[in-house]
């Protein structure tokens, strides 16, 4: 057979298992309406025809199995079929209790006299593995009548596919659940057991996230002589199945290495590796490159490393590929750690993934980089200028210590050596490609080079190691590229510590990039510890004020999460000593001013004390940043929480609509921008019940949140208004779905019993119960109730009244929305008083009582006319009461 011949029957067979997984009655059409080559369709027409020939044994119609016994086991329903078995949901008794499981039944008109075999080996591969993401085998047999079955632990989940899409699973999220398959297959490859099958519908991921595996079917043992080493067609899925295998050749533990690279390749493109016609395999990223294609969010993390390790674990020569289920998975790993993946040898510059951003913005990344580094050897330069000069005075001043004099040549000679350092790279240094270097590569063979894995000339001493890493890891956190920026500056930080004393000032700037890392991933004591030496390290060199306040802000805002008093106590020392200095109108001036509006924010603040503040912080951001700025943007973004506290609406939404604007004109960080100031812009929205319009501007925030892979706590507010819109809008799988992203970001974020989670908590229940989940929503208010914050959560409050109305407790729901509807009087421009309210009149409404709805309206004044109350007052029903205000 030629390669065209082979070629055909391949894409024959995958139309041919693609029409026996559907129903009897639609494979007549399917295959009328299937546009399909006509070489392909006469060998399809020839399978079709085989599998229907009246001399092989029918399958059973559909369920026609159930109430039928097999062994112990009683077969209920039909739950899947396919080319080679069919799958029961069946029961067996055990004394008092009973036990579920899948059985599966082998379907003889499909695989002939090989079926036996096949289910043989199968039941002996399933009785030597036993790991937790892998079916286990419960028990198998033969019927008197010669039907064979296997009984496996019933796996209530959805194929990892599916589950993907439907998460929403960002790359990084897809590659660790993917992780789980790669651990179970390595475990049977140590068993001597290779599965051969590896495809979407063979994963199954149950609630939770847990991987299970499936269908060791055509697995084969490694170590088996007197087996056969050829597998029919109809016992593989050409889409996932390795090169080797398709010719038939002895099985090995590559195929699955191949397998798993073929599944990864399906999750993150949404395309098998190969196509119908058996063409080769191209880069995984230049099939998701356009911007409307579903998996194009995938694009940039496909091109920065993972198509290496695509194309590596797909090699066609099976030595080409990874070695082992575990050398994969350890690559993967590397990359989701941000150090090199080892896909293949690394040519001249490159050392690690390239930056997670948006293509279109790469050429503007790459200006503000050669910035960044052309300004940090600039200061170098400067440093050793200034260095130089110190020295000198030094040594003409006789009453300075010699040790003051040698500190100061040795920071000169440190700098001229960052210099020396940086500048060799710019001649050494070359692009893969053999052309000019790009400035990333610049920045990698700089920090590699500090760690002495470039091949360079220079090898510096750990100082200037220290410093040079202090300087990648600086320009790296400003573009985005944090985990990278994370190593260089804890090497940076392990080189600096021994010498506290000769380099307080290069300790104290690490230690302040350190407590921003920290803020980034939650680690809020390691941001206060980090502030804290950052401030005494500046009293131990001569600091420049700029410097000094900087440590003294990060100080104040690490402060906010464990101790707002005296987090404003630092703001207001450091703003007088602000307005009286240098750096009054300055963006130190405005952090400070921010720092103050946040520690001031709290329920026991009167918010009126803020509104000055936030004027001052807009004069002061439109004085001294770009009309495309970014913190432009995030000043305007950000003020207008006050102006929402106040219920100053209409000035909130113009400022709010200006930060939009401005956003999307910045190239500085634009997906974090644009998604931030569109949240501040949704929230504004829906406290002007505008819910259509919140929830438009909330998809498209979120859409570019997670795209930019922004994790800080401050995105849960926008995850939570998502859902608090979409529920508004009767969208409640999409509430849902929002609600546990929200819980996620406040876990990462070390706030799992803060009270923003009790209310997460509470909106969570009180939209399951609007989609008639009432056991679910129990079980989300039964989680949070030990929490000590439940009773003082309005939203928990509300929800758990809800539930008690919808389930008979009335009596005990009166005294609660009586204490939430003295703690939430009716207010001019807010919205959240009113669900208490509504929730009264439909009590009063259920229990029979005309007079409490008629007084409720009447204590409500003028604010009973407000939408959607009123609608609730005039006719109090479920539709009505239940509308989120």
């Amino acid at each position: 057979m030629d390669a065209e011949q082979l070629a055909q029957w391949q894409a024959a067979d995958a139309l041919f298992d693609a029409w026996l997984d559907l129903a009897e009655d639609a494979r007549p059409d399917w295959l009328a309406q299937t546009p399909i080559e006509e070489p392909v369709r006469r060998r399809l027409l020839r399978l079709i025809a085989a599998h229907l020939d009246t001399k092989t044994p029918a399958d059973p119609p559909q369920g026609a199995l159930a109430g039928r016994q097999l062994g112990d086991w009683t077969l209920e329903a039909e739950i899947g079929r396919g080319g080679m078995a069919i799958v029961y949901r069946a029961r067996r008794a055990q004394g008092m209790a009973s036990q579920k499981a899948a059985l599966k039944i082998l379907t003889l008109g499909a695989l002939g006299n090989a079926g036996r075999e096949r289910f043989r080996r199968e039941a002996g591969i399933l009785a030597r593995l036993n790991h937790p993401n892998i079916t286990a085998l419960v028990d198998s047999g033969v019927a008197d009548d010669g039907t064979c079955w296997l009984a496996m632990p019933l796996v209530e989940g959805e194929r990892i596919d599916c589950w993907c899409e439907n998460q929403a699973l960002d790359a990084r999220a897809t590659v660790r659940l993917y992780l789980q398959v790669c651990t179970a297959v390595a475990y049977a490859h140590r068993n001597l057991v290779v599965h051969r099958d590896l495809k979407p519908s063979n994963v199954l991921i149950e609630p939770g996230g847990h991987v299970r595996l499936l269908d060791f079917g055509i697995g084969q043992f490694t170590d088996a002589t007197d087996e056969r080493t050829r597998t029919m067609w109809r016992a593989l899925t050409p889409g996932y199945a390795a090169p080797e295998q398709l010719r038939g050749d002895p099985p090995s533990t590559a195929i699955d290495v191949y397998g798993l690279g073929a599944l990864l390749h399906r999750l993150l493109t949404g395309r098998t590796p190969r196509t119908g016609d058996g063409s080769e395999t191209t880069r995984p990223s230049l099939l998701v490159r356009q911007a409307d294609d579903a998996y194009h969010h995938n694009y940039v993390p496909l091109k920065s490393d993972l198509d290496r390790v695509l194309l590596k674990a797909l090699a066609e020569a099976p030595e080409q590929r990874y070695a082992s289920a575990e050398a994969l998975a350890l690559d993967l790993q590397r990359w989701l750690d941000g150090r090199p993946v080892l896909a293949q040898k690394p040519k001249l510059g490159y050392r690690v993934r390239k930056f997670v951003v948006r293509n279109k913005v790469g050429v503007a990344a790459a200006v503000l980089l050669v910035a960044s580094l052309a300004g940090g050897i600039g200061a170098t330069l400067w440093q050793a200028g200034e260095a130089r000069q110190q020295a000198e005075l030094a040594e003409r001043q006789a009453g300075l210590a010699r040790q003051e004099t040698e500190k100061a040549r040795m920071r000169a000679q440190r700098a001229e050596e960052v210099r020396d350092f940086l500048g060799s790279m710019f001649i050494t240094v070359r692009a893969e490609d053999g052309g000019s270097a790009r400035v990333t590569d610049l920045i990698d063979a700089a920090a590699e080079g500090a760690r002495g894995n470039y091949m360079t000339a220079m090898q510096p001493e750990p100082l200037t190691a220290a410093d040079i890493l202090l300087l990648t890891g600086t320009v790296r956190y400003n573009l985005g590229d944090h985990d990278r920026s994370l190593a260089d500056l804890e090497d940076a930080l392990a080189l600096l510590t021994p010498y506290r004393d000769r380099a307080a000032g290069e300790l104290s700037r690490a230690h302040w990039e350190l407590s921003r890392h920290a803020q980034l991933r939650g680690k809020l004591d390691e941001m206060l510890a980090h502030a804290r030496e950052a401030v005494e390290l500046n009293a131990l060199w001569d600091a420049p004020t700029n410097e000094r306040v900087r440590a003294q802000i990060s100080l104040g805002e690490a402060l906010l999460y464990s101790d707002r008093e005296e987090a404003a106590d630092v703001f207001r020392s450091l703003i007088a000593e602000i307005e009286a200095g240098e750096l009054k109108d300055s963006v130190r001036h405005i952090n400070a001013l921010n720092g103050l509006s946040i520690a001031l924010s709290g329920p026991e603040h009167d918010p009126r004390l803020r509104l000055p503040i936030q004027e001052e912080r807009l004069r002061i951001a439109q004085l001294i940043y770009p009309a495309d700025g970014g913190g432009l943007a995030h000043t305007l973004s950000d003020v207008t929480h006050t102006f929402r506290a106040l219920g100053m609406l209409e000035r909130a939404e113009e400022l709010a609509r200006e930060a939009v604007a401005v956003a999307d004109r910045t190239l500085q960080n634009p997906l974090m921008f644009r998604g931030m100031t569109r949240c501040n812009l949704g929230l504004v929205l829906l406290q002007q019940g505008r819910h259509s319009e919140a929830l438009e501007v909330f998809q498209l925030a979120d859409e570019l949140l997670r795209e930019s892979g922004d994790s800080r706590l401050s995105r849960e507010r926008c995850s939570t208004g998502l859902a608090y819109a979409a529920a508004a809008n009767g969208r409640h799988a999409l509430a849902i779905d929002a609600l546990a992203r929200s819980v996620e970001l406040l876990a990462a974020n070390g706030r799992q019993t803060h009270p923003d989670a009790v209310n997460v908590c509470g909106l969570q229940a009180s939209v399951e119960l609007r989609r008639g989940g009432s056991d679910a929503a129990r079980g989300i208010l039964d989680a949070c109730a030990a929490s000590d914050e439940a009773d003082a959560s309005p939203p928990y409050l509300l929800a758990r009244a809800e539930w008690l109305m919808a389930n008979g407790g009335q009596v005990a729901a009166g005294p609660l929305l009586e204490q939430l509807r003295n703690s939430h009087p009716a207010a001019h421009n807010q919205r959240d008083w009113m669900r208490p309210w509504m929730l009264s009149a439909l009590h009063a409404h259920q229990t029979g009582q005309p007079d409490s709805i008629a007084a409720l309206q009447s204590g409500l004044g003028v604010h009973a006319a407000t939408e959607p109350l009123s609608r609730c007052l005039a006719t109090p029903s479920e539709g009505h009461c239940l509308a989120l205000p």
